[in-house]
C-alpha cells in the first residue's frame, strides 16, 4: 500500500524536519528535507564479564521522490556534520530509512 502524497507531506512538515545536503559518490548534490534522529545509547552487557558499550545511532528518513538511486557510502550533511549512508531500508510506502555513520561503510 502506497501512502498518498498528502500523508507523506504531513510527515515531512518543515517543523518536523531538518535540511540536509545529499551528496553522491561522484560529487553531485541536492538539498532535501529529512526527519533526523541521533539517539545515544548506553548498554551494559553482563555475562561473566561486565562490558559497557556507548554508541550513537543516527537515522534519517526521506521521501523516495526526493532521492533516486541512493547508495551505501553516499553522504548526508546534516547540521554541518558529514554522515555516510551505511544502511538503506525502503519502507515500500514512499519513505526510506537510512542508517548513518560518521565513518565510511
Amino acid at each position: 500500500m502506497q501512502l498518498i502524497d498528502d500523508e507523506i507531506n504531513a510527515l515531512f512538515d518543515p517543523i518536523l524536519t531538518v535540511r540536509a545536503k545529499y551528496v553522491t559518490q561522484d560529487g553531485a548534490y541536492k538539498d532535501i528535507s529529512v526527519v533526523f534522529e541521533n539517539k545515544y545509547f548506553e548498554m551494559r552487557l553482563v555475562g561473566g564479564i561486565e562490558v559497557e558499550v556507548e554508541t550513537a545511532s543516527p537515522i534519517a528518513y526521506f521521501r523516495d521522490v526526493d532521492i533516486a538511486g541512493i547508495k551505501r557510502n553516499d553522504i548526508l550533511v546534516i547540521n554541518s556534520i558529514k554522515y555516510h549512508v551505511i544502511g538503506i531500508q525502503p519502507s515500500g510506502y514512499g519513505i526510506t530509512r537510512l542508517i548513518l555513520s560518521r565513518d565510511e561503510a
